[in-house]
């Protein structure tokens, strides 16, 4: 005859003597599970372990009439499981949704910057940027010079985004260009002087301006004379570039524009870097009419100064 299994009864399941009271029943539940969540604290929590809670806190509720959640992954924790539940509940949605979010919360941080970026440049009637082999070494007094050579602008803001061969590309310099093209879509930025390696790798993104039209108005303007203009001729295929004159030659005349101001060109004649400027204006410059009145400005200064 095939003998049954025994069955613990609830007392033997908490290792206590038959019809033991209350108060023991709840004693040694007690030091179960304070024995229980030393073991799982340091070992970790197995499918094991959790049968065994669930075996221990049955006969408990059984024993003293209460009623336990036996799905909680972690019922020794001190957070109650109705908090954890939700805290869980957002952590299985976002590992389903974290690169969706991931790209929502990247897309709200580039808003913020441009938002920002674009409350600031609202105390300036003249954004100017210098791009490339540029720097200075105290741009307050910089921004004065430049200030105090015109009478165009009253109160320009002049920033630099400095490379050159030298430049190493890690996070910093990979977040400042970032936040460069950021400036060019924003309008952030109206007058560009730019090195010609940095020109080139941005005209071809229509950052700038097709100056044409511009030029036109000064053509019998004799400070214009033996200005080489950046010309582009768009050969069709996969260029989308419309043809037209994107910049302005202005390396010797920048040269002695600037020889009395604090603008270092940071190119290294041993290394074969050339000095090279190009001046030109951002597509979706703010203040259009007074950055093309600057240009003519900076140009008519240096009319008798050209070679």
């Amino acid at each position: 005859m095939e003998q049954i299994p025994h069955k613990p009864t609830d007392y033997e399941t908490l290792n206590l003597p038959e019809n033991a009271p209350r108060e023991m029943v709840e004693r040694k539940y007690g030091a179960l599970l304070r024995a229980y969540k030393q073991r799982t604290d340091e070992y970790g929590v197995t499918e094991e372990d959790l049968a065994y809670y669930r075996r221990i806190t049955e006969a408990y509720d059984r024993l003293v009439g209460t009623v336990h959640d036996y799905s909680d992954p972690n019922p020794t924790s001190i957070i109650p499981y109705k908090v954890r539940k939700v805290y869980y509940k957002f952590s299985a949605n976002f590992e389903h949704y974290k690169f969706l979010l991931m790209g929502i919360v990247m897309v709200t941080a580039l808003v913020l910057i441009v938002f920002i970026q674009f409350r600031e440049n609202e105390h300036y009637d003249l954004n100017i940027k210098f791009t490339g082999a540029f720097t200075t070494m105290e741009q307050t007094d910089f921004i004065s010079q430049m200030d105090a050579q015109s009478e165009i602008t009253d109160n320009p803001d002049v920033s630099f985004f400095t490379v050159s061969d030298e430049t190493v590309v890690d996070t910093e310099s990979q977040s400042a260009a970032l936040q460069f093209r950021l400036q060019f879509l924003s309008g952030a930025i109206d007058v560009v002087f730019i090195d010609r390696a940095n020109f080139d790798v941005y005209v071809d993104e229509l950052v700038f301006l097709d100056l044409t039209e511009f030029l036109k108005e000064y053509e019998n303007d004799p400070a214009f004379d033996g200005l080489e203009y950046i010309v582009h001729t768009n050969q069709g295929g996969d260029d989308s570039l419309p043809s037209g004159i994107y910049g302005i030659e202005f390396t010797e005349r920048g040269s002695q524009y600037f020889e009395n101001m604090d603008l270092l060109w940071v190119n290294d004649y041993l290394q074969g870097q050339e000095r090279s400027m190009i001046l030109t204006i951002c597509r979706k410059a703010q203040n259009m009419d007074k950055a093309k009145d600057y240009i003519a400005e900076v140009i008519a200064q240096t009319q008798g100064e050209k070679s």
